[in-house]
């Protein structure tokens, strides 16, 4: 018994330890509050949201590199569609019923071939989407 009481004892002024002396009052608090810094507001980039996954045969157009990012011009017999992609490394390249010769640069000798492209569409914007996958055909 004797043992439970000094452990109660102890713990209670380790209560009264981390407890403040006093509460702040309210001018003090006021006065922190307009002194510190309010957080800034990051500003979110605009993402595109992905709309449904869509596949399209057609003509390669033009295609337009900035460093890893790309923009293709992609003609679907019923109309062009702009698709892009941050990364065209990240873009499944494939010949269906050819073998290319040499290394293949998408940026330099994938223009005018048929293709057929999957793609996301890019909701609240018709005819544009992000680029998954081409199928080269000859």
């Amino acid at each position: 018994m004797k043992k439970l009481r000094i452990q109660a004892v102890a713990w209670a002024g380790f209560l009264l330890m981390a407890l403040p002396a006093s509460p702040p009052s309210a001018a003090a608090t006021m006065q922190e509050k307009a002194t510190s810094k309010q957080p800034v507001k990051e500003q979110k980039e605009e993402k595109q949201v992905r709309g449904a996954r869509d596949m399209a045969d057609g003509q390669i157009k033009t295609v337009t590199c900035k460093g890893r990012a790309m923009v293709m011009i992609f003609d679907d017999s019923d109309e062009i569609l702009h698709l892009r992609t941050d990364n065209y490394f990240k873009v499944n390249f494939s010949a269906i019923n050819f073998t290319p010769s040499g290394t293949m640069n998408p940026c330099k000798t994938v223009q005018g071939m048929y293709a057929r492209v999957h793609y996301y569409h890019i909701k609240g914007h018709p005819k544009e989407g992000e680029l998954i996958s081409v199928e080269l055909r000859k």
